[in-house]
């Protein structure tokens, strides 16, 4: 009965930032990003989540406008990352994408990875695609679930996963915020 109270208001909270947050901020960034796009100034910046391989030099590009990198920059990838690029995308394609990236580092609206966080399921972590499983994680308010089989998988709610409970690598991107996700995966 626990567990379910726990799934119902994981889906509730998860619902109402999804719809109350989330939405507005899209609807509004399919409107002003391809005019930020082609007319904010920009900058290049450090990024919010150093990695060597993913941001070579720590730098990305940004809006230099706060207001607009906050809502529809990427603190962590940039407007346009160099391997996105590689792969033909675009920087309206990489906002598609990753619309409001940045509300996993908004306080509230985000978390972090929590030693408290309890789960219950199949895995005890997040699994490789196609390795068929199931968990349900919480840490306070925050909840997240993920199922998957061989062929597809489904992650809704909060990032957190099973691992947090048991370890938390100060390495782990995750650190800096955990965000919510709506995620269909085919393998």
């Amino acid at each position: 009965m626990k567990t379910a109270l726990i799934a119902l208001w994981g889906l509730v909270a998860w619902l109402l930032v999804e719809m109350v947050v989330f939405l507005p901020l899209y609807l509004l960034g399919l409107v002003l990003m391809p005019i930020l796009l082609r007319w904010a100034p920009r900058t290049v910046r450090p990024t919010r989540i150093p990695n060597e391989y993913m941001h070579p030099g720590g730098l990305v590009e940004a809006f230099a406008w706060d207001w607009a990198d906050a809502l529809w920059g990427n603190k962590e990838d940039g407007l346009l990352p160099w391997w996105w690029e590689q792969k033909g995308g675009t920087a309206w394609g990489w906002f598609l994408r990753n619309p409001v990236c940045n509300m996993r580092f908004w306080p509230i609206i985000s978390t972090l990875p929590s030693p408290s966080t309890q789960y219950v399921g199949t895995l005890q972590d997040v699994p490789a695609n196609g390795d068929p499983g199931w968990f349900l994680a919480w840490a306070g308010p925050y909840v997240g679930f993920l199922w998957q089989n061989t062929h597809w998988g489904l992650w809704i709610g909060w990032k957190i996963n099973p691992r947090d409970a048991r370890r938390i690598d100060p390495e782990d991107y995750r650190t800096h915020g955990l965000g919510t996700a709506c995620q269909f995966m085919r393998f």
